[in-house]
């Protein structure tokens, strides 16, 4: 698999979601991010992401509806003397935050190939050679949580057999402190093993290149197709946007839209061995 293939694709899914306001184009950017990682990398490995994106999408959701006190349909009112949640909550305000919860949604889960199914030496290998140093720190970010993860795991397994139970915010410092130590230390030796293979004294090499095969230039071809037919759309007039005020409207769909929206399912052929 090509990262720069995936690129391209996540590129795409999150142009037509960032150009439109309508949310049943999210919607089927959504689907299809969701269905290729699944064909790609499976759904066990996917449940803590789509967990995650969901407490984010529900949050982003209840945010508006709490905070947007407009619209025309009020489901029910709160008197307006109550600090910050007083007025009336309607449909509207509902929707949008539904909408807005749609983009944060599909924005994370088209990004997510490259920590799911992508190495880290892959995604750096994907910039250009003027971005090398870039992409180290972006591969070293990318290794900063799961690291972080594993080292909080093992350090509060290794308390609880000494004794340790959590009785309290001031108990877990014991954990967090033993973690953070053991993140900086790994931080300077991966500095020194940086500086011990010569980074930064010329340009970055590659043991082996990863050429574009059948599959990525399909997916490539698929991408493009999908963020042209868009723009095509809605240069003609279609692919209106939608509003969820003043009043709650039913999202108008272009077919050219929606042929762009379901181009983005490509990685489900294209990734389909690699589940």
């Amino acid at each position: 698999m090509n990262a720069r293939a995936v690129a391209a694709w996540s590129a795409a899914c999150l142009f037509i979601v960032l150009f439109t306001t309508n949310p049943a184009y999210k919607a089927l950017v959504l689907a299809a991010a969701i269905a290729s990682l699944a064909a790609g990398a499976g759904l066990s490995r996917m449940r803590g992401l789509l967990t995650g994106v969901g407490l984010i999408a529900a949050f982003a959701t209840f945010l508006n509806f709490i905070s947007a006190h407009l619209g025309a349909t009020v489901l029910f009112e709160l008197p307006a003397s109550i600090p910050a949640v007083g007025g009336p909550y309607t449909l509207e305000a509902l929707a949008a935050g539904l909408s807005g919860g749609l983009t944060v949604a599909a924005a994370i889960v088209a990004a997510a190939p490259f920590s799911l199914m992508l190495a880290t030496h892959d995604v750096m290998d994907a910039l250009p050679a003027a971005l090398s140093r870039s992409g180290a720190a972006i591969a070293a970010s990318l290794n900063l949580m799961p690291s972080v993860s594993a080292s909080f795991v093992q350090v509060s397994e290794a308390q609880r057999l000494r004794g340790w139970r959590p009785r309290g915010p001031r108990s877990w410092a014991e954990v967090v402190v033993p973690v953070v130590l053991t993140s900086v230390e790994g931080s300077i030796q991966l500095a020194e093993s940086m500086e011990a293979r010569g980074f930064g004294s010329g340009p970055r090499t590659a043991l082996k290149s990863s050429p574009l095969r059948k599959s990525d230039w399909f997916l490539v071809g698929a991408s493009a197709a999908a963020v042209t037919t868009f723009l095509a759309s809605r240069a003609t007039g279609g692919a209106p946007d939608w509003y969820a005020y003043p009043a709650l409207t039913t999202p108008a769909v272009d077919l050219a839209s929606l042929a762009a929206c379901l181009l983005l399912f490509a990685p489900v052929v294209a990734w389909r061995s690699h589940a």
